[in-house]
């Protein structure tokens, strides 16, 4: 039995008006599952370098603290002078990147720095950033909590989740 959709001026316009609103909806529950797992990953990672050390930690524990591909979330390390210490690109491991900038030039890093140390329970600093997936612009938002002399990171760009 096939059933047919409605048709007409006022039922076109509802149906218009149902998906507008539905997706805002689903961009915000996508951003929300974003932002917990990006904690999520961050607390577990930083509880595997409290109990065990850095970098021991990291093959004393699950992979997926560190990294989770398919959702496009990855946990970076770094001590306070802003040099990375784990990073999913291998070749910036050792780098200082306190002078980093995003496009606007806010020099991002080093307010996720200040910030841990003013908010030793974890905060969240928010900078421009080109999605890993479009390349396209973004509000990225980074989740970073300070465990001794460790800055365990992890972020999403909005437009990725």
């Amino acid at each position: 039995m096939s059933r047919r959709l409605p048709t007409g001026r006022r039922a076109v316009l509802a149906m218009l008006g149902a998906a507008a609103v539905a997706r805002p909806v689903r961009a915000a529950a996508r951003a929300q599952a974003g932002r917990e797992a990006v904690v999520e990953m961050v607390e577990a990672a930083a509880a595997a370098i409290a109990r065990d050390g850095f970098p021991r930690a990291l093959s004393r524990s699950d992979p997926a603290i560190w990294s989770r591909p398919d959702a496009r979330l990855y946990v970076f390390l770094m001590d306070p002078s802003g040099t990375l210490l784990l990073h999913p690109d291998k070749r910036a491991e050792g780098r200082n990147v306190i002078n980093t900038t995003d496009v606007r030039g806010r020099f991002f890093i080093r307010e996720i720095i200040a910030a841990c140390a003013g908010h030793p329970d974890g905060v969240w600093t928010d900078y421009v950033w080109p999605s890993g997936t479009t390349g396209k612009l973004g509000t990225k938002h980074t989740y970073s909590r300070q465990v001794g002399e460790v800055i365990v990171s992890a972020g999403y760009v909005a437009a990725d989740v």
